[in-house]
């Protein structure tokens, strides 16, 4: 018996080592609840938290102030500041004094619902995609937003402790960059530590054409009008009239070479509207085809923005790929999803990548330049609108795009056809400044500098175009494929007549090459499909052939647009680099080449731009 009056345990036989009994570890449980699981989530968190790089630190982007006499032409002013700007990648605009043009508060849509992208903050490194949210009207929308940052705000104290550090700190900073610089902190705090859930909802890339675009009209005479007013645009109902920086008016502004790309695309030919919560985000993305975009803030809360240059495009994506290695090797076309957030601070810190940041405010533009990188989240309810744009500096830009789509890691495909944006540009331009009539073209000295530029870029990028159009087309004809005109091209009716290269994802417009042998296999398939269709479900199998082959109304074939989108997935088409590289079997004598202009017109057009 032990001393203490206990059992003794009996000794072990000798020559054995006795067992040694193991006991499993003392959960830790405080008296506040504080578990085992939270101690390691919070030594996790300090771990991150004492690793990080603070991205708040990264330097700002150039800021313009310009006049309003330098404010009346958009693309003159950008051009104006590109030698300064262009390094950074992004730069911030303030519009003159008393420019602000009035909030057009039924944008978003009077009762309309919009889609919104649910994003996880803390998990925005992983570049997860995106799930769909809620659905919303404008005012449902800001009511969510604004409760969200409220209760966030009274849980998460630590944003007022930094708030008030930073006023203390810094006495001549004002309450709202004290607090934008906190809530900065705080989202980088987030985006690193993924230590605790944040999940919000964006409504982003809404259609301002059907959701109405923010810019309100200015009455004709007003300062603001007068800062850039269009004398030749429609007065509204009210007597206003947009101003020069009005999206609308920039899409259709002389230097802006996308208002000749056909067909209405969202973002690109139309504004898109975006309504922001308490970080959410735009993750690091180049605009399509490398165009340059503008940005401005209506109303609601600032938005930070970061961006890289165009020169350090390239060492951007490597330094992505070498940071989240994992997930690039799964989706090598991750940066064109719009759904990875890498911090700031480790790009530059730890990868060399100049990395400049600013916070735009309400009445601010923020100008993004071609294949600059660029990211940023809001902070707090808020409505911007955004447009892309393309001047005559961003021709050679335009080319590289389609190439990297071709050929580049992550392949996408084209949303308008390159050389179908030039020549029908050229052929636009030559019209409206007489150049190849003498007996319509002004006097050279009467010519605004920009003229002549835009005459040397699209000269250059036509000669380029033509060049392969002529050596690819020889090329495809000596090998036996037959070439039909656009018009003459019975296969291709109904169709829309651009898409997209089945093997490189261009989208090859002026010379079109497909298998006339695949073309009628899937017509007749898709044939019966229909017919089948239209009988189960007791409709007329005639009707149902007759949509199928066309028919003669309008109405109709809108309303096949879906099934002609599914049609072209069975119908591959080439460009004439990839026009031999069909794997259907059915020889070369079943390919047919369709061109949409002749090269002798693509010579005419090139030579009237180089009569000056």
């Amino acid at each position: 018996v032990a001393a203490d009056g206990g059992a003794m345990a009996s000794e072990p036989p000798t020559g054995r080592r006795a067992k040694r009994t193991i006991r499993a570890p003392t959960k830790f449980v405080d008296e506040d609840g504080f578990n085992d699981a939270d101690l390691q989530r919070a030594l996790k968190a300090s771990m991150k938290h004492v690793r990080r790089v603070s991205s708040t630190t990264v330097p700002e982007c150039p800021v313009f102030r310009p006049t309003a006499e330098q404010f009346a032409d958009p693309f003159a002013y950008i051009k104006s500041i590109t030698p300064e700007a262009m390094p950074y990648g992004i730069a911030k605009i303030i519009p003159p004094e008393g420019w602000k043009p009035p909030f057009n508060e039924e944008a978003g849509g009077d009762g309309i619902p919009f889609d919104t992208k649910l994003q996880t903050v803390n998990r925005l490194q992983e570049g997860l995609h995106f799930e769909d949210g809620e659905r919303y009207t404008r005012d449902s929308y800001r009511d969510m937003a604004d409760a969200f940052k409220r209760k966030y705000l009274e849980t998460h104290r630590r944003v007022a402790d930094e708030t008030e550090r930073l006023r203390r700190e810094n006495p001549g900073w004002n309450d709202d960059a004290c607090e934008a610089r906190a809530l900065e902190e705080e989202f980088w705090r987030i985006v690193e530590t993924d230590t605790e859930k944040i999940r919000v909802e964006y409504g982003s890339d809404l259609d301002a054409d059907v959701y109405g675009s923010g810019f309100a009209t200015v009455p004709l005479g007003s300062v603001s009008a007068a800062a850039g007013a269009t004398p030749d645009s429609d007065s509204d109902e009210d007597g206003g009239v947009p101003h020069a920086w009005d999206f609308g008016e920039l899409i259709r502004h002389p230097s802006n070479l996308l208002r000749v790309v056909g067909g209405d695309i969202p973002g690109l030919t139309r504004p898109w509207l975006y309504f922001g919560m308490m970080f959410s985000a735009f993750c690091w993305h180049v605009e399509d085809h490398y165009l340059g975009s503008i940005n401005y803030m209506h109303a609601g809360a600032p938005k930070t923005w970061y961006g890289a240059p165009t020169h350090a495009a390239d060492a951007f994506e490597r330094a992505v790929r070498e940071i989240v290695p994992g997930i690039f090797k799964d989706a090598p076309d991750l940066l064109h999803r719009l759904v990875t957030l890498v911090p700031p601070a480790v790009l530059g810190e730890g990868h060399g990548v100049p990395v400049c940041q600013t916070l735009q405010r309400a009445g601010e533009f923020v100008v993004t330049w071609p294949r600059a990188y660029h990211a940023g989240f809001s902070h707090g309810w808020n409505v911007g609108e955004a447009v892309n744009f393309g001047t005559a500096d961003w021709v050679p830009m335009g080319r590289a795009a389609v190439n990297d789509y071709q050929h580049g890691v992550g392949k996408r495909d084209s949303i308008f056809s390159h050389e179908k944006m030039i020549l029908d540009t050229a052929k636009a331009f030559v019209r409206r400044y007489g150049y190849g009539d003498e007996s319509s073209r002004e006097d050279q000295s009467l010519r605004a500098p920009w003229i002549a530029r835009m005459a040397d870029a699209l000269r250059a990028e036509l000669e380029i175009i033509e060049k392969e159009q002529r050596a690819g087309r020889a090329v495809v004809k000596s090998k036996g494929v037959k070439e039909v005109a656009g018009k003459e091209n019975e296969a291709s009716k109904h169709e829309d007549e651009d898409e997209n290269c089945a093997l490189c994802k261009a989208m090859p417009h002026l010379a079109v090459v497909h298998c006339a042998r695949c073309f009628e296999i899937a017509e007749k398939i898709e044939f019966e499909q229909a017919v089948a269709r239209a009988r189960a479900e007791g409709r007329s199998a005639a009707g149902a052939a007759w949509a199928l082959r066309g028919g003669s109304s309008s109405d109709r074939l809108r309303r096949m647009g879906r099934y002609h989108r599914r049609r072209r997935r069975n119908r591959p088409v080439f460009c004439l680099g990839h026009a031999l590289d069909g794997n259907c079997g059915h020889g070369v004598a079943e390919l047919v080449m369709t061109t949409n202009a002749s090269t002798d017109e693509l010579e005419r057009v090139l030579g009237a731009l180089q009569q000056k």
